[in-house]
């Protein structure tokens, strides 16, 4: 009698060539995925402190205006900083800050609540 013995050589597998060859191209793409990535995310954070800036400076156009409107003559830059000072934008991600500058002019600068070395700072000119 014959003893139930399975011909393997009909069996469908990978060779050991075969998965090192699949790492090694994974390994590759992976080293050129990641950085790219970090990329992505470093483009995205100048992005949004650029929208953060522009925020800042809208909100310092609107100030000018309504100061303007309400007193009937160009308020000086002292009264912008006064007046976006008492009421700031409002972003849970980033901070204002707002100065007055020679120009006539104000600087303002965002820097972001869990990064403080991510800042930027552009001055918005009287018009």
């Amino acid at each position: 009698m014959r003893a139930n013995t399975r011909n393997r050589s009909g069996e469908a597998g990978f060779t050991l060539v075969e998965i090192i060859a699949v790492l090694v191209i994974l390994a590759v793409l992976a080293a050129v995925a990641i950085p790219r990535y970090i990329g992505l995310i470093d483009d995205a954070r100048e992005q949004a402190l650029q929208g953060a800036i522009s925020a800042g400076m809208s909100h310092v156009s609107l100030s000018y205006g309504r100061l303007a409107l309400q007193n009937g003559t160009e308020p000086t830059a002292a009264e912008v900083v006064a007046d976006v000072t008492a009421s700031p934008p409002s972003s849970g991600d980033y901070t204002f800050t707002f100065a007055a500058t020679a120009t006539p002019g104000v600087n303002v600068t965002a820097t972001d609540v869990t990064d403080a070395t991510v800042t930027d700072t552009k001055e918005w000119i009287m018009p």
